[in-house]
């Protein structure tokens, strides 16, 4: 972390993609489905579309699905599924939250892994496809402070998506449905959000304080 060239920049134009695949366009798709007199379980099941679109768009562009993809995939086809199933509007939106849940469980138990898994997702987002930006951020891990800075990330982004799953399973049988409706992916967005303005800010300020350290050492 202690070296004079700066980071990857984090591309927020495929951050905002994303957050408009898996989150507004699903939430108006199923408010207008539910409006034209689709039920419940069959727009959330429609709206998942999206999501999958995002999913095969980050396959395409690196051409490979990789794990998370997969696991997003996997985790959308049985939700619809068992969402179709069950025929249960709470189910329908609380499974949302296994997803969210077991995100945040993969990116504890990635802790004890060599590397982190928000080593590999910063990375994806940083480098974009480009082997050379890929190689890049690879060989930052010797540095000792940007381990720390990827782990402490990882350990606030499991623990982050953990509270929100359980939240959202609260909420998801305490409130309306059509109530809970609009609050399930606006609560998903806004830890989504959250988790990245902290993020960038964490790493900026990490990046700030390699830079002070690698000046005062080459003053010496």
């Amino acid at each position: 972390m202690a070296s004079r060239e700066p980071l990857p920049p984090i591309r927020l134009n495929a951050i905002v993609l994303n957050l408009c695949l898996t989150v507004v366009f699903p939430l108006i798709a199923v408010n207008l489905l539910v409006a034209y007199g689709v039920g419940v379980v069959a727009a959330l099941a429609y709206s998942a579309i999206f999501p999958a679109i995002e999913t095969t768009i980050a396959a395409i562009r690196l051409h490979h699905v990789d794990a998370l993809g997969a696991i997003s995939l996997t985790f959308i086809a049985l939700g619809i599924g068992a969402s179709l199933v069950s025929g249960d509007v709470h189910f329908a939106l609380a499974k949302e939250s296994f997803f969210s849940g077991v995100f945040g469980l993969i990116c504890l138990v990635s802790l004890a892994l060599p590397r982190p898994l928000i080593f590999y997702i910063s990375r994806t987002f940083a480098a974009g496809g480009d082997h050379a930006r890929e190689a890049a951020w690879n060989g930052r891990w010797v540095y000792p402070m940007f381990r720390q800075v990827m782990r402490t990330m990882t350990l606030v982004w499991g623990v982050g998506y953990l509270l929100e799953a359980a939240l959202r399973v609260i909420l998801v049988y305490v409130l309306p449905v059509r109530t809970a409706i609009n609050v399930s992916p606006l609560l998903a967005a806004g830890t989504t959000v959250a988790l990245i303005v902290w993020t960038l800010r964490y790493g900026k300020a990490a990046q700030r304080r390699a830079d002070e350290r690698f000046a005062r050492e080459a003053a010496v």
